[in-house]
């Protein structure tokens, strides 16, 4: 880590607090002290210096104290000692030296504070850039302490792998969910070809099985991370979330609500069945015999008028009657399977609203199933129920296609739409939503406001198997029309009633 280039307030900060309770800094003013004694001694006794060397070689001298101060105590010590040594020269060059000898002997101490400010300085650098490498390499291993432990006591299992799959390192949650396995070193035998193929290219997939010793089978959503080695080579660390017991609880809860669903369904039935068998009866009976009285000779003008109001109000009830049995349990939903029941759905939606309503359908739904053929059916009714109530939609159509492994509803209107936001609040949307998912379908609403609004379900469909010869096959498709073929329509037609 670079070291920056102190300012001249960071100099001059140095400059005025020296190293005092360091001896060494003493010693070396001191032998300054000396120098510069020595050399006044000289300049007043007249006297020169052995063979003929100059006298200023003594003002010269005073760059081995400058220099080992600088390089012992940094631009402080430095500048400190070249500042010392000017002061001391300062009588000799303005009360002793000759004009010549001021020259030589002043150029030397600027030479020796030029001196002390770059040694001092670089020294200085130096010093900050050991400083903030010993900082980075105790930060380093502080982290690399922090990741060690949180590694080891990571309840998660914990693989770091290099960029071939061998193992480097696995935690004590991984060596105890693969045992002896963890000996094998190769990501690949631990969690399997494809998997590991995708998390060395960065691809995790979205669940990995993993047979414990015990024969457990564990859920587990993996987790990488590109780190770095102690050489800085790329190793690729993946954490492995145990999540069999949340897949355990999300299965029991979709057993439930499927369940709930079911018992809900059958108790549809169940009153839709009562309805029709006892009490619609009965009154379609006093309905005959209402008409049978009317009909009667001599009966007198204001009676008949009543038999006539009062076969008009049991008729209205005898209509919501069958109106509300067919919307528990639509009759032709059991005896003639969904195409029937959705065109009878249609056609009382059309008939009861006065909005323009179709049915198309393409394909067969031999083979749907009966858990599919009711949620299709719930949700195309809910659907429909939303257009009637909040779309004010004039035209309706509803498509149903069936493919070799999935099955399609689409409802579109053209009313007013809704936001996103009315959507997710809505208890309907979500009931369609949740019918959708229980199947491992998907349920999805394109709504943009006043543009209309259309909701796109699809199902995957089982798989059947071709009694002859045992392969796999799917229902058999009928064509899609084309220009010359007409859809069901629906539109005006009455549910028959039972």
């Amino acid at each position: 880590m670079g070291a920056t280039m102190p300012t001249g307030g960071e100099i001059l900060g140095r400059v005025l607090k020296p190293p005092l309770r360091d001896r060494r800094f003493w010693v070396v003013q001191a032998l300054i002290l000396a120098l510069a004694a020595g050399h006044l001694l000289l300049d007043l006794h007249g006297g020169g210096l052995p063979l003929g060397i100059p006298d200023f070689t003594t003002v010269g001298l005073f760059l081995i104290p400058v220099i080992y101060a600088a390089l012992s105590f940094g631009l402080s010590g430095s500048c400190a000692s070249a500042a010392w040594g000017i002061v001391l020269m300062a009588p000799d060059l303005l009360a002793v030296d000759s004009r010549a000898d001021v020259w030589t002997d002043g150029t030397i101490l600027v030479l020796i504070a030029v001196v002390a400010v770059a040694v001092g300085q670089r020294v200085e650098r130096e010093t900050i850039a050991r400083r903030r490498a010993g900082e980075a390499i105790q930060a380093h291993s502080a982290a690399e302490a922090r990741y060690r432990a949180l590694f080891e006591a990571s309840s998660a299992p914990t693989l770091v792998v290099d960029g071939t799959g061998a193992l480097r390192e696995a935690n004590p949650a991984a060596k105890e969910l693969f045992g002896a396995r963890i000996g094998r070193r190769r990501l690949a035998e631990l969690l399997g070809d494809g998997p590991a193929r995708r998390l060395l290219a960065q691809a995790p997939p979205r669940m990995v099985a993993v047979t414990t010793e015990g024969g457990q089978i564990r859920a587990l959503h993996p987790l990488s991370a590109l780190v770095t080695d102690r050489g800085g080579d790329p190793l690729l660390q993946i954490i492995l979330q145990d999540l069999t017991e949340e897949q355990e609880r999300q299965r029991r809860t979709e057993a439930y609500a499927a369940e709930v669903l079911h018992v809900q369904e059958e108790e549809r039935r169940r009153v839709a069945q009562d309805i029709h068998d006892d009490p619609l009866q009965t009154l379609i009976y006093l309905l005959r015999r209402l008409e049978l009285l009317s009909e009667a000779q001599g009966l007198p003008p204001a009676v008949r008028d009543d038999l006539e109001a009062a076969h008009r109000a049991l008729a209205g009830v005898i209509a919501e009657l069958r109106q509300l049995a067919q919307g528990l349990r639509p009759p032709g939903l059991d005896d003639l399977g969904l195409t029937a029941a959705l065109r009878q759905l249609v056609a009382g939606f059309a008939d009861r609203t006065g909005v323009e309503a179709s049915l198309q359908v393409r394909g067969s739904e031999a083979g749907l199933g009966r858990d599919r053929t009711i949620a299709l059916f719930r949700i195309v009714q809910e659907a429909l129920r939303n257009v009637e109530r909040h779309a004010g939609a004039r035209r309706v159509t509803v498509g149903l296609t069936f493919a070799s492994r999935t099955v399609r509803a689409q409802v579109h209107d053209d009313g007013q739409g809704f936001t996103a936001a009315a959507a997710a609040v809505g208890l309907g949307v979500r009931g369609m939503r949740e019918r959708a998912a229980l199947l491992g379908g998907r349920l999805e609403i394109d709504s943009p406001p006043g543009r209309g609004t259309t909701v796109n379900l699809t199902l995957p469909t089982p798989v059947r198997r071709d009694s002859a010869n045992g392969r796999r096959s799917a229902p058999a498709a009928t064509p899609e029309p084309g220009p010359g073929r007409a859809p069901t329509r629906a539109a005006g037609a009455r549910a028959p009633g039972r």
